[in-house]
This record gives C-alpha cells, sequence and structure tokens, in this order.
C-alpha cells in the first residue's frame, strides 16, 4: 500500500501536532516496511527550502511540488480543485493537520487533534480559525476521522453528529527525547524547579502556574518555574510577570527549545505543571510521566484521560489547590514515591507502535 501524508507540520521547528506526524510515519514505517509512506508538503516553502524533516526511514519519500497552502486552501473552498490525486499518487491519504484536498478516488483519513477553534475563537490565530471554517466539510467528506483522545471525539460528535460513525479513537504516543550526555543546570536556574513545557498561548492557563508560584513564594517555599516554549503573539507573558510582581530569578523564559535541551530540563525538574484550560491529548504529560517527574495539572480537557490516577489534577481556578500540589509534587516524599512509578506505567499505555498499527488497520479497512 502506498499511503501519503501531510507533511506541513513537519517544516520548520516542530511542536505538538509537528511530533504527532513525525513519531506516527516513523512508527507505521517500521512496522509496515513493505508500506510506502509518501510525505507532502502543502506549502510553497518545499518548492524553495529543504527544511522539511521526515523520518529517514528506506520506505518513506518526500514528495516535493509546487503546492502554496493559503491559494489552495482558497480553491478547495469554492471549486473542490485540485483533488490530492493531482498532488500526490497515494492509495490513500492521511490529512495529519485537519485540512485534507478534496479526493475523486482515494480515500482521506483526517485527524483531528482538538477542536478549540469552536469554543474558544478569541484564542486563536484567524489562520486557524479560517482553517475551521474548512473542516466540517473536509470531515463530512473523509473515509475515517481519528481523534487523539475521547474527549475529543466526544466534543465532535456534539459539533457534528453526522460524522460520529467515522470516528476512531487513536492515542498519541509519547515523543521519546534522547537522554542528555550530562545534567547541567540547564537554563541557569538552580533547582529545585516547576517545569512549564509547551507554546505559551492563552489556554495553557499561564495564569494559574504564576498565581500559584506567587503563593508557594509568599510561603517561603524555594521552588522556581521555567517555562520551555514558544510564545504566541496572543499572549503578553511579560505583562503576566509585572501584573504577579514576578521576573528572574523566580521565573526563567527558554523559549523554544529541542529535544537535547527538553530531556536536560525534564531530568532536572521536581514537578511538571500542566495547568491547560483545554487539551486535545497533552503530549507533554506523558513525556513528564515517562521522564519519572509528577505532574501536577487540572481536571479540564483531555488532561485527566492522559494522567488518570498518576498525577495531581485540580479545579482549573484553584490556585490554592495547585499551589498545594506543586509543593506536593515537589517536596513530599511519600507523594512522589507513589506518583513517579504510577507515572511510569501510565506513559506505558501510550506508544507509538500501538498507534500505528490501529492507524495502519484503519488505511487498509478504508482503502479496501
Amino acid at each position: 500500500m502506498r499511503i501519503g501524508f501531510d507533511g506541513t507540520p513537519l517544516l520548520g521547528a516542530k511542536t505538538g501536532v509537528g511530533w504527532y506526524t513525525h513519531e506516527l510515519i516513523d512508527a507505521a514505517a517500521k512496522l509496515s516496511p513493505h508500506d510506502e509512506m509518501v510525505v507532502f508538503p502543502i506549502s510553497w516553502r518545499t518548492a524553495r527550502h529543504l527544511n522539511l524533516d521526515p523520518p529517514h526511514r528506506p520506505n518513506v519519500a518526500v514528495e516535493r511540488k509546487l503546492a502554496p497552502a493559503r491559494p489552495l486552501w482558497a480553491l478547495w473552498d469554492r471549486v473542490q480543485w485540485p483533488p490530492v490525486e493531482w498532488l500526490v499518487d497515494c492509495d490513500v491519504f492521511h490529512a495529519t493537520n485537519f485540512i485534507a484536498p478534496p479526493s475523486r478516488k482515494v480515500p482521506i483519513v483526517v485527524t483531528v487533534h482538538d477542536i478549540g477553534f469552536v469554543h474558544h475563537p478569541e484564542a486563536v490565530t484567524p489562520g486557524v480559525r479560517r482553517m475551521a471554517r474548512l473542516l466540517p466539510d473536509i470531515l463530512r467528506r473523509a473515509a475515517a476521522i481519528i481523534t487523539v483522545s475521547r474527549f475529543t471525539a466526544d466534543e465532535l460528535e456534539s459539533w457534528l453528529p453526522e460524522v460520529a460513525g467515522k470516528i476512531t479513537v487513536i492515542h498519541n504516543g509519547s515523543h521519546a527525547r534522547a537522554a542528555p550526555a550530562a545534567l547541567p543546570e540547564p537554563v541557569g536556574t538552580p533547582p529545585p524547579y516547576a517545569l512549564m513545557l509547551g507554546t505559551l498561548e492563552p489556554r495553557k492557563n499561564l495564569a494559574l502556574a504564576l498565581d500559584a508560584l506567587r503563593i508557594l513564594r509568599r510561603r517561603g517555599v524555594d521552588l522556581r518555574l521555567v517555562l520551555a516554549g514558544g510564545r504566541s503573539n496572543l499572549l503578553d507573558v511579560p505583562a503576566e510577570l509585572r501584573k504577579r510582581g514576578l521576573g528572574e530569578p523566580e521565573v526563567t523564559r527558554t523559549g523554544y527549545v529541542d529535544d537535547a535541551r527538553v530531556s536536560a530540563l525534564l531530568s532536572g525538574a521536581r514537578v511538571l505543571v500542566f495547568p491547560s484550560l483545554y487539551e486535545g491529548f497533552g503530549m507533554p504529560l506523558l513525556e513528564g510521566m515517562e521522564a519519572g517527574v509528577p505532574v501536577v495539572g487540572v481536571r479540564a480537557g483531555a488532561t485527566p484521560e492522559t494522567v488518570g490516577d498518576s498525577g495531581l489534577l485540580v479545579a482549573p481556578g484553584d490556585a490554592e489547590g495547585f499551589a498545594d500540589a506543586m509543593f506536593a509534587a515537589a517536596f513530599d516524599d511519600d507523594v512522589r514515591a507513589r506518583l513517579i512509578p504510577a507515572g511510569h506505567a501510565q506513559a506505558a499505555n501510550f506508544t507509538w507502535r500501538r498507534a500505528a498499527a490501529e492507524t495502519l488497520e484503519l488505511y487498509r479497512k478504508v482503502a479496501v
């Protein structure tokens, strides 16, 4: 079988969807070496730059064609042309990041990571809002839909009941970071510190983590916070810090960090905080549990589904409770002795091998 993938998320620095695309292709290629994986980026840049980073396996190839995203989106919205058959030769095409080309014969599989843009349009960019407008018709045309959590499946069914019968829940795996060669003070922040990993955007609920940190500092607790992730123009992080009288050395901002640095940060963290108000899955939660770092999150979105009973979860607006949970996860030996092995066991339930096997089965089902 020849499987086409939208490789656009593999362009540039990877975040959640980029790692989803990379890890899924890599695991599928390894698990099914006789199938061909064809990565097709929908982007003008691929005609001019070689900044695409697909998995490097013998059965993974890249199809490079001039395919500017915005003009194609406009065409697909109005005239349903050009079809996927004109862009990539495949037996099934996987739209890994919501948007899918029209098709005359090739079955389309679409992954929906979350539908936060439906509930919180003010918290996403105009480009995402435009993409969201195209999604209902794409899902109606799709042969199959993957959601990365039961939470997202339930939300999608509520929003578009007519596509409910097409949905298959296939959980993500963890992006296994390479172990650091040494255990330095990775950002100049001495331990102990809490780590918040991911792009700093409104739904990540940074305010709760900062309020909790301020409470702990007022209690005399020597705990710092490292914010590791790219910035969003929709969130003024310096303003959030000034509002609470926080800054260096209490809070360190690293910007986007590569694998080696994330691994070093995880190795030194006492606790991973994940206060996100809305999450389709929550990959950083798996990374923390896999690395033996206790996790603290909120009872919102898919976080309870991902964490199970292996972390400490509080109400989304409970700063005192979040501070208490951070302290317990970071410093209470009995709590840590329970959470660390429980986190390892929970993370082991989510593997890319399993995700790839279930996804390959779905490809074969729709390609018949």
